[in-house]
């Protein structure tokens, strides 16, 4: 599937880049993770329902563990 870029593309970059951490809001199923994908070195699937438990427990102990990864790192479905 090819990207098609959007309006928010490039303030996305610039919102990184002054501030290192975006929150992305909107309703289901309008872009928001392929957007954020596209400027994401690395991501982390909290969705997945294998690997819930372990994730919850990680942030309750030492959250700081979940952001290790190439930034800008991508949170999907927190």
């Amino acid at each position: 599937m090819q990207y098609l870029s959007r309006i928010v593309d490039q303030r996305l970059k610039l919102l990184l880049n002054v501030f290192g951490a975006v929150l992305v809001e909107g309703p289901k199923w309008c872009g928001k993770t392929t957007t954020a994908e596209m400027q994401s070195h690395s991501i982390l699937r909290l969705q997945d329902p294998d690997e819930r438990e372990a994730l919850l427990k990680t942030a309750e102990v030492k959250p700081s563990l979940l952001l290790k990864g190439e930034t800008p790192r991508l949170l999907d479905e927190w």
